[in-house]
């Protein structure tokens, strides 16, 4: 589903304003579901989430987090696996030559490639088989709003140009939480790109906040002057398009899917007739790329992207904060 465009107008619109009511409906829900007791593992626990529906660029932090803090520690990762087709209720611990993008979804497949990733819609349930496992430091990526564990270090990710859109909860807006029941949860913040949307002053004063900015991995030199048909299903594509752009890529066609989309045989059939037709290379993102058919991947080509940190002491900042929160966490 594509997010309604009145959830990004600020004042909220009339629509916005006749729908807030069941806004404290959505909120309920979810204020009662955090009240339930959480597992409090016997490691630390960082969870990357967003207070928005849509892609803010969680898996790309979790995977930066990850590079940097298996230097200290043996780390898993926790993932529900969404829009994974089996929908097995132990957690999986995910095998990158065996499960595939139904059994696991794309993003475990991602992460499974730098550390053991489990699957699963309890996360107590995996944190404990990945504990089991040898796991020293666990990453969620997503689960902010998850009460089955407990989280030491829980930081919301923001994309500078959309921030929190019009500030209402479902269906008024794209937040899944009231704005201030969720800012009070978080430890720790990670702005995304320029702040667009004025978003610091919405942030509590003494809430850290790291800032970063996403650029495309070195490999896009190769494809730069040269035109290209783009496709990408993630949470907002145009971010994806707009990156080619901006590294010199002229988009021949730029097609935007949903979300996870899983490509059709005449979804694939569509993009060949392109490539032929304009005698041209196709381009997505890694995460789309592990949705596709093996047979079409040799097809397209997968451009990545990966954080560039505005301070060089942000992660050890992180660290540093991740320390003191489990120590806080084990007194309690």
């Amino acid at each position: 589903m594509k997010a309604p465009l009145f959830w990004q107008i600020t004042p909220p619109t009339l629509i916005a304003k006749i729908l807030t009511p069941f806004s404290y409906i959505t909120d309920y829900i979810t204020q009662q579901r955090l009240s339930k007791p959480s597992y409090k593992a016997s490691i630390p626990v960082i969870c990357c989430g967003n207070l928005s529906v849509g892609g803010t660029g969680k898996t790309t932090v979790v995977l930066e987090l990850g590079k940097y803090f298996q230097q200290f520690y043996k780390i898993a990762f926790l993932i529900r696996g969404y829009k994974r087709k089996n929908q097995n209720q132990n957690p999986v611990l995910v095998n990158i030559t065996q499960h595939n993008v139904d059994d696991v979804g794309d993003e475990a497949l991602l992460l499974a490639r730098l550390a053991p990733t489990w699957v699963g819609a309890n996360r107590a349930d995996s944190a404990k088989a990945a504990i089991q496992n040898g796991a020293e430091l666990l990453i969620m990526d997503d689960g902010f709003q998850n009460p089955t564990l407990y989280q030491d270090l829980p930081i919301i990710i923001i994309d500078g140009a959309v921030g929190f859109g019009n500030q209402k909860a479902l269906p008024a807006g794209p937040l899944r939480e009231f704005l201030h029941h969720g800012l009070s949860r978080a430890k720790a913040c990670i702005l995304i790109g320029e702040d667009q949307m004025d978003i610091k002053k919405l942030l509590p004063k003494k809430l850290p906040v790291v800032h970063a900015s996403l650029e495309m991995d070195a490999r896009i030199i190769c494809y730069s002057g040269k035109s290209v048909i783009a496709f990408a299903g993630i949470g907002r594509p145009e971010k994806f398009f707009r990156a080619l752009q901006q590294n010199q890529l002229y988009l021949t066609e730029q097609i935007a899917f949903p979300d996870h989309h899983f490509y059709s045989n005449i979804d694939i059939e569509k993009l060949l007739y392109l490539k032929y037709k304009h005698q041209t290379s196709l381009v997505t993102t890694p995460k789309d790329y592990a949705r596709l058919p093996v047979s079409f991947k040799e097809h397209v080509i997968p451009l990545g992207v990966h954080l560039r940190w505005q301070d060089q002491r942000a992660l050890p900042h992180l660290q540093e904060l991740l320390h003191s929160t489990f120590a806080q966490g084990a007194k309690g």
